[in-house]
């Protein structure tokens, strides 16, 4: 973390604190005849997911959200949409799926609305290549010690750091460990989040992280791209100057969004190109106007460039 300092370690040792796993898979299909996308967030151990889907549609701001359990490879999700009312948005249960995870990594079975009277048929495929590279055949930990970091307000608090991370596989061999970095745990939550980076199919990690030194944008994560030619992890230090992102595993873009709470927004959108990304298009929103300003630009020549821009 830029402009850490570490006054001194409290105990050389690590102590022993689980390192928390997060797997996020996305899922392409239908309900009946309605192309929809979803997306599960399963923790290792942990037989509860979370999640969300769209119909393709209304487009994916349309989002409906989803909890329930995996078990036995059966996923069953409650989902929950927001009906404005009187007291404001109220989360209305609307319908639930029941679904059988078979070897190819695909969902089939039912959606039925939230009377219980209507099932729709339900067929969803796996984004991610899970057959090249399958989170629950390894493990991960976190090097955890405690260590003080100064705050925005130029003190120095205890935090639990982390300056490690050793992969381990099904065997408890030690395949990787990915180090050179000193950071601040998130809510001292050691966690390792895995998911597709780079659209290339294979899960990738993220680290989340905090900046005890900041007020806005406090928190973010380290980003290692999974190379399937090495079987290793590589430090991604160019996504990391970007911080926070969040990966469209449809469209094959991720995007860095910033508000400065008075009604000045943007949304700037990035797409790889081999083993590097561009800057493709910007939305930004400003206080002062009723219209939205839209940037696009093109890749060329290894640059992006800026071929078209107006205002709706």
């Amino acid at each position: 973390m830029k402009n850490i300092l570490i006054l001194f370690i409290i105990s050389q040792f690590a102590f022993a604190q689980k390192t928390s796993v997060k797997t996020i898979l996305h899922f392409s299909g239908k309900i009946d005849k309605y192309p929809i996308e979803m997306t599960v967030e399963f923790r290792q151990g942990n037989d509860s997911v979370y999640g969300s889907y769209y119909y393709a549609k209304s487009g994916k701001s349309n989002y409906i959200f989803l909890d329930g359990t995996f078990k036995n490879n059966k996923l069953n999700l409650v989902e929950t949409t927001y009906i404005s009312g009187k007291n404001g948005n109220v989360p209305t249960k609307t319908g639930s799926f029941s679904l059988d995870l078979n070897s190819n990594y695909e969902l089939n079975g039912n959606w039925q609305n939230a009377k219980k009277d209507k099932q729709l048929i339900t067929a969803l495929t796996c984004i991610e290549d899970l057959h090249s590279f399958n989170p629950k055949n390894y493990n991960y930990k976190l090097n955890q010690y405690k260590g003080q970091a100064e705050t925005y307000t130029n003190e120095f608090r205890e935090y639990t750091l982390i300056n490690r991370l050793d992969i381990f596989n099904s065997k408890k061999e030690k395949i990787q460990t990915l180090s050179g970095f000193e950071k601040v745990l998130y809510d001292n939550t050691a966690e390792v989040e895995l998911e597709d980076l780079n659209f290339d199919g294979l899960l990738d990690i993220k680290i989340p992280v905090y900046f005890p030194d900041r007020i806005k944008y406090d928190g973010s994560f380290l980003y290692y791209i999974y190379d399937q030619s090495k079987n290793q992890f590589v430090r991604n230090t160019k996504l990391e100057k970007l911080e926070y992102l969040s990966f469209d595993q449809k469209n094959k873009e991720f995007e860095k969004g910033e508000a400065d709470g008075r009604g000045n927004e943007s949304s700037h959108y990035y797409k790889w190109s081999g083993n590097n990304f561009y800057l493709i298009r910007e939305q930004i929103s400003y206080e002062d106007s009723d219209k939205t300003t839209y940037i696009e630009y093109q890749i060329k020549n290894g640059k992006s460039v800026k071929v078209k821009e107006y205002k709706k």
